[in-house]
């Protein structure tokens, strides 16, 4: 995690229970707590939009719209957030169903994660696509998700699930 401590400059800091940073040297502990995602899997008529990654990790394979959880803002409206960022679309009957852990590799450094699984509806197809995050969208029927495809080991445990 660190290779010197942020405060002393000690070398080697504990890393210490997997989730706290400990420098023997100068008593500084930080905490490297889980971070809140949210993921939607939105209905559109009889269908499911299913979003292709653009980027890692799991560039090219599926997701579903949703991100990380902003500072002081609650899951749903994260959700809210996320599809009118990633889609430029409103979500209308939006409903918590599981979640999950998850672990999340990102620029050399792994977070864990709690990942917050919804469903909800959308009314229109006509979306406007945050394209730097998403390669494509495509709609699946229900009952037709090829769990093996998602990106993230989450996803597919509470997909199945439902």
């Amino acid at each position: 995690m660190f290779r010197y401590c942020p405060r002393c400059g000690f070398e080697s800091p504990d890393f210490l229970e997997n989730r706290k940073i400990h420098c023997s040297s100068c008593g500084f502990l930080f905490y490297q707590n889980t971070a809140a995602a949210v993921a939607v899997l939105l209905e559109c008529g009889e269908e499911y939009v299913i979003m292709k990654r653009a980027r890692d990790p799991g560039k090219g394979m599926l997701d579903l719209p949703g991100g990380f959880v902003d500072p002081d803002e609650s899951a749903e409206e994260a959700c809210r957030r996320e599809i009118k960022e990633e889609l430029g679309v409103d979500v209308y009957n939006l409903r918590y169903i599981t979640s999950h852990g998850n672990t999340y590799p990102y620029k050399g450094i792994t977070y864990k994660t709690c990942d917050l699984l919804f469903t909800g509806e959308c009314r229109t197809r006509e979306f406007v696509l945050q394209e730097h995050e998403i390669q494509g969208v495509v709609f699946m029927r229900k009952g037709e998700l090829p769990l093996e495809d998602f990106a993230f080991e989450s996803l597919k445990i509470m997909l199945k699930e439902l």
